[in-house]
């Protein structure tokens, strides 16, 4: 196709400018031709600018997610051939590590757990594996790590909620509901919180937790919780009886000893233990004095007695 002459663009320009219902009538001046040659130009060149901003910006925005994601890493472990490291186009490296969400623990714990040292091509770090490192924490209960560009690794954590001691082999360890250990550590800071003892203790520990909880008034009075041949509970109240509950339907013996406790008191008597293995039978055990002093009060009851039907014959 020829290139157009310009008295043939002058003669466009001209036809352009003019109202669609009026193109044909009188044509423009070569000044109106001009004038409006040029606003189109001007029209196209600023549209043609619009769309390499919003092209740019897009390509940007986009770069920056993928990278802060670890996307660009993960494309590039399954083809290095395509995708070189983005760290050697960049040259970016660590400088900050941010650490966000600890109680118990030190900043400082967390960012030796996660392996990341500064001067570390901030691009070739897997996002996944230092998640795993740092979770791999007694105290962390679940960890997130990002990247901020140009050199910031932040590394958010939700600790784990101390909820009880488990003894073990004499040894005591400090965990959360769900019986997961956390520490061996500074354990004093924590004297308050029950003990559970016993082998498979803790896999039982959270049922346990929320029977408790189910009658607070009688379940924050135990000192401790023993798990007999990982079978049952025997529960060690804090003045020194032992309520032994059944290996089945323990949920429904709690509710009763929580009900015979509210009308009857029954742990505050001078008892050992309580067993309530035998279904909808209580078996109480007094202390020796206990026992010794109802023992007193019996015979000297029937010694009473006897001494009104003596008195009676005469």
């Amino acid at each position: 196709m020829s290139p157009l002459s310009p008295g043939r663009i002058m003669a466009e320009a001209r036809e352009r400018a003019l109202p669609k219902g009026k193109r044909g009538a009188r044509p423009l001046t070569d000044r109106e031709a001009q004038a409006a040659s040029f606003i189109h130009r001007r029209r196209v060149q600023r549209m043609r600018r619009i769309g390499t901003i919003v092209g740019s910006t897009v390509v940007v925005v986009g770069g920056l997610w993928m990278w802060s994601s670890g996307t660009f890493a993960a494309i590039a472990e399954t083809a290095p051939e395509m995708v070189p490291s983005i760290s050697d186009l960049s040259g970016l490296t660590v400088n900050r590590i941010d650490v966000s969400g600890t109680g118990s623990l030190e900043p400082e714990e967390i960012i030796i757990a996660s392996g990341v040292e500064d001067g570390q091509k901030i691009g070739d770090i897997d996002l996944d594996v230092v998640r795993e490192r740092v979770e791999a924490v007694g105290w962390v209960h679940s960890a997130r790590v990002s990247r901020v560009l140009p050199g910031t690794i932040q590394i958010a954590v939700s600790e784990r909620v101390p909820y009880a001691f488990w003894q073990q082999k004499r040894k005591l360890r400090l965990i959360d509901r769900e019986g997961v250990e956390i520490t061996q550590k500074d354990l004093v800071h924590f004297a308050k919180l029950p003990l559970v003892v016993g082998e498979g203790a803790p896999r039982h520990a959270k049922a346990l937790f929320d029977l408790m909880e189910s009658e607070p008034a009688l379940g924050k009075r135990i000192k401790a919780a023993v798990r007999v041949g990982d079978r049952r509970w025997d529960l060690h109240f804090e003045n020194g009886s032992i309520v032994r509950l059944p290996e089945t339907g323990a949920e429904v013996a709690w509710k009763r000893l929580a009900g015979i406790e509210k009308d009857q008191g029954v742990l505050e008597r001078d008892i050992v233990s309580v067993d309530m293995r035998l279904g909808d039978r209580m078996t109480i055990r007094l202390t020796p004095e206990a026992a010794q002093a109802k023992r007193d009060e019996e015979a000297a009851a029937a010694k009473a007695a006897k001494a009104l039907k003596e008195n009676g014959k005469g």
